[in-house]
């Protein structure tokens, strides 16, 4: 059954990518297409629930966001497909260089990245329905640590820079990931008021480091970061 609806999709010969757009794992997944040079045709799974089921149906994780290559091949997750892409176009720019020192840098700050996201969604999207149990408050308040530890070693990675991206070889995933994080943390407040999800993720207490904010803003004029909204 699934190699049918690959096949259907095959037949399409255009690449897509179902995505949420205010999602910083799908934004950081669009900002990897851009860089390599890959064009790609949204699918908004928030504005088009048929889209959401057709994403839950390709996907067995169910995630977002889910990228179909023009042959039909299906993978999600924003990492692997990430990696996918160094592997399938290796005479684009590389997403995950391959030089000691800017590999090091750039897998640990991706590794901070999603320690403080996955940490704070968790919580105020995934098991936040739990908030009434008395096991809440430790919870939370180690959960939160851990994310807070994860934000605040990666202000003071980006604070000892002396140039703009994390890699010396120059923009790769690492920025990608930080920018993405730094732009849905930095804005969720804005949506809260409108927003119950959002209300709970500010409810949990982080605090976005400043140094994060200082360093994105030599980024936000970037063609393919103004290209996401």
């Amino acid at each position: 059954m699934l190699e049918g609806l690959f096949a259907g999709y095959a037949r399409e010969t255009m690449r897509i990518l179902f995505h949420i757009q205010a999602s910083p794992f799908a934004r950081r997944t669009r900002l990897a297409l851009a860089h390599k040079g890959l064009t790609v045709e949204l699918r908004d799974v928030r504005t088009h629930p048929e889209y959401f089921e057709e994403s839950r149906r390709l996907s067995p994780l169910k995630t977002i966001p889910v990228l179909v290559e023009e042959d039909g091949r299906v993978l999600g997750d924003s990492t692997a497909i990430s990696h996918y892409l160094d592997r399938a176009y290796p005479s684009a720019p590389r997403l995950w260089p391959s030089e000691s020192d800017d590999a090091h840098a750039v897998f640990e700050v991706t590794s901070l990245v999603d320690v403080a996201l996955e940490r704070i969604l968790d919580l105020g999207l995934r098991y936040h329905a739990l908030h009434t149990s008395d096991a809440w408050s430790a919870v939370k308040a180690e959960t939160m640590e851990r994310a807070q530890r994860a934000l605040d070693a990666l202000g003071q990675r980006v604070s000892a820079l002396s140039r703009p991206t994390i890699a010396r070889s120059g923009w790769s995933a690492a920025d990608m990931w930080l920018f993405a994080a730094e732009q849905w943390l930095a804005t969720v407040p804005q949506r809260a008021a409108r927003f119950p999800v959002a209300a709970q993720v500010v409810s949990l207490g982080w605090r976005l480091p400043p140094e994060l904010s200082r360093w994105a803003d030599q980024h936000r004029d970037r063609p393919d970061v103004r290209a996401l909204d």
